[in-house]
């Protein structure tokens, strides 16, 4: 079962968002450590079905934060799947991430993009070298206002 890691930066209730971030595993612990230090709680996953079955069986999340090139898997697709209309996580923030990129992805980098915001993505991000206040600072205006309260997300849970 997937966890949820805390922040090592304590900041108020209000201001501490929750982040579920799919990346692959040599670039996990970056994106984790880099929410961690700003203060929020991080849901670092390595692949889609994780991601799901979190998702699946928690109340919220406020931010999604994707790695485009995922090891055997779709960001497309993922991203199709949280932004379904049925979905109850259709209204989460989607930021698809190509961090630290190979050789190839240069040349796809806009028609990437393009597909990403079409399928609902609120923003793309190119990295050539990760820089985690850079991430937080392009982030963080798709944040709430207020971080979405676990019995708001699912009023069913007490």
């Amino acid at each position: 079962m997937t966890k949820i890691e805390q922040p090592s930066l304590k900041l108020d209730a209000e201001d501490t968002y929750r982040i579920l971030a799919l990346e692959n595993p040599e670039n996990i612990d970056k994106l984790k450590e880099a929410w961690k230090s700003a203060g929020h709680q991080v849901v670092p996953v390595l692949t889609i079905s994780q991601a799901m079955a979190f998702l699946d069986s928690r109340d919220h999340v406020d931010l999604i934060i994707s790695a485009v090139h995922l090891e055997e898997e779709s960001v497309f697709e993922f991203l199709q799947r949280i932004k379904a209309p049925d979905s109850m996580h259709k209204d989460v923030a989607f930021v698809m991430l190509c961090m630290e990129p190979n050789t190839l992805a240069p040349a796809i980098n806009k028609s990437t993009e393009l597909a990403g915001k079409l399928l609902g993505a609120d923003k793309y991000i190119y990295m050539q070298e990760f820089d985690a206040e850079l991430l937080i600072a392009e982030v963080e205006p798709l944040l709430l206002n207020v971080p979405m309260k676990e019995t708001e997300a699912n009023p069913n849970k007490p």
